[in-house]
């Protein structure tokens, strides 16, 4: 799971206006700040493992989670943040007082070998420090507030949980800057806490979830009808998992700046959902009715759960934000499996499905009462259970304008 995240990580960071507008507020070039990127967020990481290690470090974290109101709040305006000026410089300014507390004194150091490994500027390595650490930190606070188990134990055995992904990205030297031979030296719980285990990987990968879909953030029309099926290729109640279809994501079309009637700037395909579901609440001529569904092309679940994956997260950003831009529209989601499995067990996972879609719109600030989830099952195939072609075109989360 952790180097799932680091491909993850570079995939989106291959987005020319996300990078763009880093790199103009920083005076580097794209190709040196990626890496910098991916070094910096492995050195915010080892610092929050380091700290989660040391004596009543957890819950020293879990602290400044609170008084810090690292509640997610931040996310809400990541794009004004990031577009350079006050807003920016003062996000910088924020991410200085954890530096300062993940790395004490060290913290300069630390930027300096996040610079060298991108080879950009040293000032321009503490300033992108600095601006991902709020980041990070109101991305794990969002995500904390979900957990009501949550505890220093837990905190800690999950930032441990993390070691792979930091030793694949982190910066050469800063294992010796910080005055340990290996990553190793720092000293894992024991074990998690019971009612924490099962939930551990799926924590984080909602932590980078929401990090990398606000982060990068800018990077279909029938009767249900699924534009990229395989792209929705979520996994089935029986058989083996399907890996998200990277290849079937290209033949969305290019991804470029879409300005929305707020001024907000999302990136989307060519010919993603995204394009088609604005066209259809723009054109006055198309009338709202119960049979014009829209396939959501790049949402992914966890097999045989209800659980999105982290690479849902661009999309799901884009639909708040159309509905942000369009705050007449009402909408519906559908979830559909295919015929494999039970009955009763398809129409609950489509339901579950559904139901964690509309959660997220409304954790990204969508009003509850605009919105409303229902699970079909094995219902309204689109193509034949005989093939998994077929299947995975059936496993699909579909939206419908109720109302504009």
């Amino acid at each position: 799971m952790a180097h799932y995240f680091i491909d993850l990580l570079k995939h989106q960071l291959t987005d020319d206006d996300t990078m763009g507008r880093l790199s103009g507020f920083l005076g580097e070039n794209k190709a040196g700040l990626t890496t910098a990127v991916g070094g910096a967020l492995s050195a915010l990481l080892l610092g929050l493992m380091r700290k989660s290690t040391e004596p009543g470090g957890s819950e020293q974290l879990l602290h400044a989670l609170k008084d810090g109101n690292h509640d997610g709040s931040i996310l809400n305006d990541l794009g004004g943040l990031l577009a350079g000026g006050p807003a920016t410089t003062g996000l910088a300014s924020s991410g200085k007082a954890i530096l300062d507390s993940l790395f004490g004194g060290k913290a300069t150091g630390v930027a300096d070998l996040v610079a060298s490994a991108g080879g950009i500027a040293k000032t321009a390595g503490f300033s992108l420090l600095a601006i991902l650490a709020p980041i990070v930190m109101g991305a794990l606070g969002k995500t904390l507030q979900t957990q009501s188990a949550m505890n220093p134990a837990s905190l800690a055995f999950l930032l441990n949980g993390q070691r792979d992904f930091i030793k694949s990205n982190l910066p050469g030297g800063l294992l010796e800057w910080l005055g340990v031979k290996q990553i190793e030296d720092f000293k894992v719980p024991a074990a998690p806490p019971a009612e924490a285990s099962g939930n551990s990987a799926l924590l984080w990968a909602t932590v980078f979830a929401a990090c990398l879909g606000v982060v990068f953030m800018w990077r279909s029309c029938g009767t249900h009808e699924a534009v990229h099926p395989a792209a929705t290729a979520v996994q089935e109640p029986a058989g083996k998992a399907a890996e998200p279809a990277r290849a079937d994501w290209a033949a969305l079309g290019k991804f470029s700046g879409w300005k929305l009637p707020n001024g907000v700037l999302i990136n989307i395909p060519e010919f993603g959902v995204e394009r088609k579901l604005i066209a259809f609440i723009e054109d006055a001529t198309k009338p709202v009715d119960d049979k014009t569904w829209f396939s959501f092309d790049r949402i992914t679940f966890d097999f045989a759960k209800a659980t999105l994956k982290p690479e849902s997260a661009e999309q799901l950003k884009n639909i708040a934000e159309i509905l942000k831009a369009y705050p007449k529209v009402a909408i519906k989601l559908g979830g559909y499996t295919d015929n494999k499995g039970p009955v009763d067990f398809n129409m609950k996972l489509s339901q579950g499905r559904a139901d964690n879609v509309m959660a997220e719109m409304v954790q990204r600030g969508i009003d509850a009462g605009r919105l409303k989830a229902e699970g079909y099952g094995e219902q309204y195939p689109v193509a034949g259970n005989d093939t998994e072609e077929g299947r995975a075109q059936n496993r699909r989360i579909d939206i419908r304008v109720t109302g504009k």
